[in-house]
């Protein structure tokens, strides 16, 4: 599940050379991001509207886009939310 304000790693930085002709900034595989918002958007090349994240790190471009949620993964498993709660072991209690 994915959440504004999730911290995601690109997984994928092949785009098509068609890319250009509505970003200059692009997200770089292995690179760490911020989830500024979602949307449900066409993919350029089929029409298909599929989960697209805008990246916090690059909204303040003049030129932004959104990119689809496949080049990403979770960063971390660990929701932003969670607090730490602390851990107790079971004891063994057999003879």
């Amino acid at each position: 599940m994915w959440y504004q304000g999730q911290r995601v790693r690109c997984t994928n930085d092949h785009f098509s050379g068609a890319v250009w002709e509505w970003t200059s900034t692009l997200p770089k595989s292995g690179g760490i991001y911020t989830i500024a918002a979602l949307n449900r958007l066409p993919q350029w090349n089929t029409r298909t509207p599929i989960l697209c994240f805008l990246l916090r790190e690059m909204e303040r471009e003049p030129d932004h886009a959104f990119f689809s949620a496949w080049r990403f993964e979770p960063a971390d498993d660990t929701p932003s939310w969670s607090n730490e709660a602390p851990v107790h072991l079971l004891q063994d209690h057999r003879p």
